[in-house]
């Protein structure tokens, strides 16, 4: 029998699923696919996580301090030191984007992790023809990089994955200093229309990095846990035998590698497959932070839903079956701003009905 105790729950997060209300409609074998995200929606208690899967996730380990800091100051928390210690930092992403008949638009293959070379080389040519005394870019291990500014840049700004459910235009930068940021932005075009890199990209076969989108911006924070309230609960691996509430986390996410270097969170590479909740070290609970866009980079005939399905097969179903075996008694599968709670009890509420299809269980997400 199964150590009840020893895992308490498993959050599944996919974290650039943002699906608009006029999506695509997949096709039936696709939806046939996703029977960990239909049990969910069946069974799962739904609610709507307003500031993003990221604050949630630090309320969730109790750093309410962290969940208000700016998600590129914390996963700048994690790089080297820098020189602009009273400027803002900021994330930003390589993208894609696709020429229409009137306007330019981003898509899932538009989300580009660029390799460490690629990182590199850009790294180093932004620092060549835009000098270091306004912006600096630095190389992250997740495929994006930080963009830090020497002063404090106030701008409202939209993260990528968001653009594919809204119009790309509506998701510039905006507020007092949004213009600085744009001009970069035009700037960043320019510099990489027939950037080297792009050119040996295209030989390989794969998409031009258009622009460089920031995102999450915000000023530095420390990396001291504060004191009393908020303050994590268990943020380094526990003596051997004793359980802790601070989570296994699974995920490259810059972000979530900035949280566990704040918190002390254990994190591991993502696996192909969740692991054996019974054989976690030490821990009550696990995330799992997956991406749709890394999928499809590494497999580019698949569509989205395909990704989908095999993130459904690999994380969400395992969960799940976790949950009928009795090692865990919650599951969480959080995506486009939405969170279904499943647990344990809510599994013997046979007057819920059936979906007759994975759709249902996307239409749950989308609502």
């Amino acid at each position: 029998m199964y150590d009840t105790a020893r895992m308490r729950e498993i959050a599944v997060i996919i974290s650039d699923l943002y699906l608009p209300r006029a999506a695509d409609a997949p096709s039936a074998t696709v939806l046939a696919s996703l029977p960990g995200l239909a049990e969910a929606a069946r069974f799962g208690q739904r609610s709507t996580v307003d500031d993003g899967w990221r604050a949630w996730l630090a309320r969730w380990i109790g750093r309410d301090d962290l969940a208000r800091a700016a998600p590129a100051a914390v996963a700048a928390s994690a790089a080297s030191p820098h020189a602009f210690d009273e400027g803002s930092v900021w994330i930003a992403s390589p993208i894609h984007l696709v020429a229409g008949l009137t306007n330019l638009h981003l898509d899932y293959q538009g989300l580009l992790r660029l390799s460490a070379q690629d990182l590199a080389r850009l790294a180093q040519d932004f620092a060549n023809t835009f000098g270091e005394a306004e912006f600096q870019l630095e190389a992250l291990d997740s495929g994006a990089f930080l963009l830090r500014a020497s002063r404090n840049l106030n701008a409202a700004t939209t993260e990528p994955a968001r653009v594919l459910a809204d119009e790309l235009e509506a998701s510039l930068p905006n507020g007092p200093d949004a213009p600085v940021l744009r001009r970069l932005g035009a700037e960043l075009e320019m510099w990489l229309h027939s950037h080297p890199v792009n050119q040996a990209r295209s030989g390989r076969g794969e998409l031009p990095v258009s622009t460089l989108w920031p995102w999450g911006g915000g000023a530095a924070v420390t990396s001291a846990a504060p004191s009393g309230r908020g303050a994590p609960t268990g943020g380094t691996p526990s003596a051997a035998g004793t359980l802790t509430s601070c989570p296994l986390v699974f995920g490259s996410d810059p972000y979530l590698v900035g949280l566990a270097h704040l918190t002390g969170l254990q994190r591991r590479p993502l696996p192909e497959r969740l692991p054996d909740p019974t054989d976690w070290p030490h821990t009550q609970r696990g995330v799992v932070v997956a991406e749709i866009a890394a999928l499809l980079q590494a497999n580019p005939g698949w569509t989205m839903f395909e990704a989908l399905a095999h993130l459904d097969r690999c994380f969400i179903m395992p969960a799940i079956q976790a949950l009928r075996a009795g090692s865990v008694s919650s599951v969480l599968v959080m995506a486009n701003d939405i969170r279904l709670q499943i647990g344990r009890r809510d599994r013997l509420r046979f007057w819920r009905r059936r979906p007759k299809s994975g759709s249902a269980a996307l239409r749950v997400m989308m609502e």
